[in-house]
């Protein structure tokens, strides 16, 4: 039976895979930031396993109903584009856990990701223009 419920959920272990990783990296993030700004006893392990378990529920249980729902419902494909609720749940999953690092890294003083991201493209644009430049003097 175990096998049977393995085998039906092989196409989206990447999703939940990738969304249980995100997952884990905020928590640990939260952990580290927690204990960085209250000290050691800001860390309450109860409370932990009981908010991560209810988000590994839902996030899973959703990206798995929509799965279900792609398949059953939609035949594999919507718009084109195949297993699409269960990649759109996971998308705002992976979202959601992106912006909860963000704001724990904000909460420790540093830049929003969206400032830094802007940055190096900045940076980039600049490097590019410099090279074609360059070429272009040479020719």
């Amino acid at each position: 039976m175990l096998a049977s419920a393995i085998t039906l959920l092989l196409p989206i272990k990447g999703l939940l895979i990738l969304t249980f990783i995100m997952l884990l990296i905020d928590t640990i993030y939260a952990i580290y930031c927690s204990v960085k700004k209250k000290g050691l006893k800001s860390f309450k392990s109860a409370l932990l396993r009981k908010g991560v378990s209810a988000k590994v529920f839902l996030y899973m249980g959703s990206i798995i109903i929509m799965y279900s729902i792609d398949t059953m419902i939609f035949g594999g494909m919507l718009f084109g584009i195949k297993m699409l609720l269960a990649k759109s749940i996971a998308m705002v999953w992976v979202f959601v856990e992106c912006k909860s690092i963000d704001e724990n890294s904000q909460s420790m003083g540093n830049r929003p990701f969206i400032q830094i991201g802007r940055q190096a493209l900045g940076f980039f644009k600049a490097i590019k223009k410099e090279a074609e430049e360059a070429g272009l003097k040479d020719k």
